[in-house]
């Protein structure tokens, strides 16, 4: 009955540190429970924008990417996120998984961030 009373105890202790987790961070559970936007450089020079999930690394769905068109040779050019499979060449479907070795850098995307906006508004 000791072990009983102990492998209940640590059940009970578990279960309170997780729901003190939920309701006083509720940032920590949605980490894990949805994807989030991130920005990913890779050393070819190109900068995604896609969800990142914890259980598929290096991949991204939903990705975008910007474009750039100039109107005239005279005006700024205009800068456009664009959906990765839709506006190649090639027609991808489904994710774009990456090679380790060619990320230069990965940032998550603050859900204020212009770029999280811009394809929440054009979902």
């Amino acid at each position: 009955m000791n072990k009983l009373n102990l492998v209940l105890s640590v059940i009970v202790l578990v279960l309170l540190v997780i729901l003190g987790l939920v309701f006083w961070k509720p940032a920590f559970l949605s980490s894990f429970t949805s994807p989030n936007y991130y920005a990913v450089y890779l050393v070819s020079g190109d900068l995604y924008f896609g969800k990142m999930s914890w259980l598929k690394p290096n991949t991204l769905s939903d990705v975008r990417m910007i474009r750039s068109e100039q109107a005239d040779q005279n005006s700024e050019p205009v800068l456009s996120l664009v959906e990765f499979n839709s506006s190649v060449v090639w027609g991808p479907t489904g994710d774009l998984k990456l090679n380790d070795e060619n990320i230069l850098w990965v940032s998550k995307l603050n859900n204020e961030s212009q770029v999280v906006q811009l394809i929440n508004k054009n979902q």
